[in-house]
């Protein structure tokens, strides 16, 4: 094999825009994880075996622990769960109908997630759905259904097996993963291959290259071509695959955003209505995917016995009827020259523009349509209402005459053509960018004590500022400093940097879970204030101040006396925000973190206090590990997992935080002692409090309001609680 070929989008990708996730595996038995997790990963929460590749995944899991104590006690072993795999309602066919129903033109099937159970009769092993558990081929099923029903049939199979005593090694490359990924476009004919859970390893052990050349040839005999995602960490890949949120704005080449109804993609107990897409934001995010590029494969669920719940079939078939009245707008649509906003969405269908306005109401402005860019010569109501409309500056102003939309959105189809280019008496073309300022030659005249004023205009970095120099820019929207892909400022001793923003040129790659340092403060004493930074901050001297800093966050290592307040930190959905690992008095205050799978996290570190915060994240909003004497007092936490995890540690103080729409508002576990917990009050959230190996908790009086379970402290083994 000397060579790659490129694999090319198939043709009919662009036709069929929305499609279908099936997400089943041996812990559809189960079917439980804490809310915001995956409950596909039960066996890597019962923490009963060291599986590979985990991942930032708690293992184990106090949540999984409690719920398999009181509900399947019996079940020693994972693959004890198989013969309860029944199945015995799988029908294929109405899945397709559930599907179809739903406007969706593909279906792609888990043939195998990371437990290793194949759902076909998968050549060299026995651990598949045909000779245990349902007893059935579900690929040959759904794959025969989906031909019948006019729908794209494709598979997923991670590349991950706990199961399998060779993996990632050659003999299960070559005995397991190539010879089940070429059985699946060979004897199904897959047209899609999804692939999942090659992150611990590059594409040389999975030699992807080649598997998916063969699979191509395979397709090729056949007569099809095959769409290939990019989990097979190889640089050949059809589609571009993002997980839960679009991209920011319209993508030219292919892609696809891939999510569950809820946080999980198994079927999940715990997650009720409220944890759910509505059919409103399921509208909103595949206009929003339509609109910017994208194609929407929408997950289910189904249960043990191989139907999809009705909670989750729900918002899926309400779409789905819209879809039906427009299916041009979703299936034979292309992006407009901007994708729109949270009101507006814009495609291009059937020679025109086409307008949605998610908030049906009687009077629309569509922004944007401006009269300088172009000339608009039609507005018509989809519905035929009638309508009056005006083009001026702000853009094309809409009024219902006789009534309002009905249904999802207003659909609104609009003649316009491009505006002349007006005469101009001068160029305003807008030249090359200036060459960026020289910005160190300043900082190395400057003495302790001096001022650097910084103008209005980009700054060469990066720089070094030395020891009690002040660095001040006219506001982060004016003042920049742009680095070449590093660390674009550092601090020595007792230095501050104030009023810019710290920015790469071209912008820095990197995973979502990577620390992207832009400003490192060395010294102590060192202050960064009211800037704007495209990445972390990385604090190494003691003393070190963060204040109304808008960036990612902050990481720092053997430092003590940090202080964090009034900054705005956005995440990446599989970061940390504030991580600390070691010293004290710390402050952690009056800050909001938003979209991180850990907004704060502080690992061996000793008397300090995190209040006053804002928080929502993914699975913990502040995670204490081995810390002793920690205040965690008065934050605002919402639709975070676990809102306060105490792991290990002493004496830590979780006191009058408001908690709501989790999992748990606190979680004691593994060898915490003198743990108290008082005047919080959680709500809508599964439990309250759950304490786990943890002697000497003290529970005060704490408000408990519309929680799931009945008994809102739940109690584990070696937990000695204090009433107080």
């Amino acid at each position: 094999m000397t060579g790659w070929t490129v694999v090319t989008v198939p043709g009919w990708w662009n036709e069929r825009r929305y499609g279908m996730f099936v997400h089943a595996s041996v812990a559809t038995v189960a079917s439980f994880s804490p809310i915001g997790e995956y409950a596909e990963w039960y066996w890597s929460h019962l923490g009963t075996d060291r599986l590979a590749d985990g991942l930032a995944h708690p293992s184990p899991m106090a949540e999984v622990l409690a719920y398999h104590r009181d509900r399947w006690a019996h079940v020693e072993r994972y693959d004890d769960f198989i013969p309860f795999l029944s199945y015995h309602r799988f029908d294929a066919d109405e899945q397709l109908e559930l599907a179809t129903s739903s406007g969706m033109k593909y279906l792609v099937q888990v043939a195998k997630h990371h437990d290793g159970f194949c759902w076909w009769d998968a050549p060299g092993t026995k651990r598949t759905s045909v000779l245990e558990g349902p007893g059935r081929n579900v690929v040959a099923e759904m794959a025969t259904a989906c031909r019948r029903n006019d729908v794209v049939f494709g598979t997923s199979y991670s590349l991950l097996d706990w199961a399998d005593d060779r993996y990632p090694d050659r003999a299960y490359v070559d005995e397991v993963l190539h010879p089940h990924v070429l059985d699946l476009v060979e004897r199904y004919g897959s047209q899609i291959l999804w692939g999942d859970g090659g992150w611990g390893h590059g594409p040389d052990v999975w030699r992807s290259r080649e598997l998916i050349e063969r699979a191509q040839d395979l397709a090729d005999a056949q007569g099809y071509e095959l769409a290939v995602n990019d989990g097979w960490r190889s640089g050949g890949a059809t589609i571009t695959t993002y997980d839960h949120n679009a991209p920011a704005d319209i993508e030219a080449n292919p892609w696809e955003l891939r999510r569950g109804l809820g946080s999980s993609f198994c079927n999940n107990r715990a997650e009720h209505a409220e944890h759910m897409l509505s059919t409103g934001a399921l509208f909103d995010l595949l206009t929003e995917v339509i609109a910017k590029g994208g194609n929407l494969a929408m997950n289910v669920g189904p249960g043990v016995d191989g139907t999809v719940p009705e909670l989750q079939q729900r918002p899926l078939r309400e779409v789905g009827a819209w879809i039906d009245d427009h299916d041009e707008v979703i299936h034979g649509s292309r992006p407009f020259d901007h994708w729109g906003d949270a009101q507006i969405r814009y495609v291009r269908a059937g020679g025109h523009v086409i307008a949605l306005d998610l908030t049906a109401g009687p009077e629309v402005t569509l922004t944007g349509l401006t009269p300088d860019r172009y000339e608009v010569s039609t507005v018509e109501a989809d519905d035929g209402g009638a309508l009056h409309w005006e083009q001026h500056r702000a853009g094309v102003t809409l009024s219902r005459i006789d009534r309002s939309p009905t249904g999802l959105a207003g659909v609104y189809r609009i003649g316009l053509r491009e505006a002349p280019q007006a005469i101009r008496l001068f160029d305003a073309s807008v030249g090359p960018p200036r060459p960026l300022q020289p910005l160190q030659p300043l900082l190395d005249a400057a003495l302790p004590g001096d001022v650097v004023q910084l103008g209005e205009g980009r700054y060469q970095g990066p720089v070094e500022i030395p020891a009690g120099v002040t660095l001040r820019g006219i506001g982060w929207d004016r003042t920049s400093i742009v680095g070449r892909g590093a660390t674009v400022a550092r601090l020595a001793a007792q230095t501050r940097l104030e009023h810019v923003h710290l920015t790469n040129e071209p912008e820095r790659p990197s995973d979502v879970s990577v620390i992207t340092p832009i400003v490192r403060l060395q010294g102590a004493g060192a202050v960064i204030a009211s800037c704007r930074c495209d990445g972390h901050v990385i604090i190494e001297g003691d003393d070190g101040i963060v204040q109304s800093v808008t960036g990612n966050g902050v990481f720092a290592v053997a430092v003590d006396r940090i202080t964090i307040e009034r900054c705005a930190f956005k995440g990446k959905r599989h970061d940390v925000g504030v991580e600390i690992v070691g010293g004290s008095g710390h402050r952690i205050s009056r800050n909001e973190l938003v979209d991180h799978l850990c907004s704060v996290r502080l690992t061996d570190a000793n008397a300090s206090t995190v209040s006053e915060n804002r928080f929502t994240g993914r699975w913990w909003a502040v995670h204490l590990v081995q810390c002793d004497h920690v205040d965690v007092i008065d934050n605002d936490i919402q639709h975070t997992m676990r809102a306060v995890d105490v792991n290990g540690g002493n004496g830590s103080i979780i006191n009058g935080n408001w908690v709501a729409d989790g999992d748990s508002g606190a979680l004691v576990e593994f060898g915490a002692t003198d743990t108290s917990l008082i005047d919080n009050h959680i709500e809508r959230c599964r439990i309250g409090i759950l304490i786990w190996d943890a002697p000497t908790t003290s529970i005060g009086p704490n408000t408990y309001v519309d929680l799931h379970d009945a008994e809102p402290v739940v109690v584990g083994p070696e937990a000695d609680v204090i009433d107080e």
